[in-house]
């Protein structure tokens, strides 16, 4: 599986990452994170980890609520939420 089709999983099977410092946590849906998925996200944890400290709108938690707040960050090259940037500061 690439990374973008494991991005893509993650946001149809509505899986929430969150920041923990030097790790990340997921809360998922009951039965969603299989041993063969959790095998997945073990390869691509930095990557996954890289993409919510930026806040990079693929893993937003609230898509349709943070919509109005997602902007372009040209260094980056990606859309970035601007809430969850926020609410990782706080």
């Amino acid at each position: 599986m690439t990374f973008d089709e494991l991005v893509n999983l993650l946001r149809d099977q509505n899986v929430r990452i969150y920041d923990e410092g030097n790790a990340f946590r997921l809360q998922a849906p009951k039965g969603v994170l299989t041993s063969q998925l959790l095998e997945v996200i073990t390869g691509y944890q930095a990557d996954l980890l890289y993409l919510v400290r930026i806040g990079d709108v693929r893993v937003c938690p609230a898509r349709t609520e943070h919509r109005p707040q997602w902007r372009y960050a040209p260094d980056a090259r990606v859309f970035v939420c601007c809430a969850c940037r926020k609410e990782d500061a706080a």
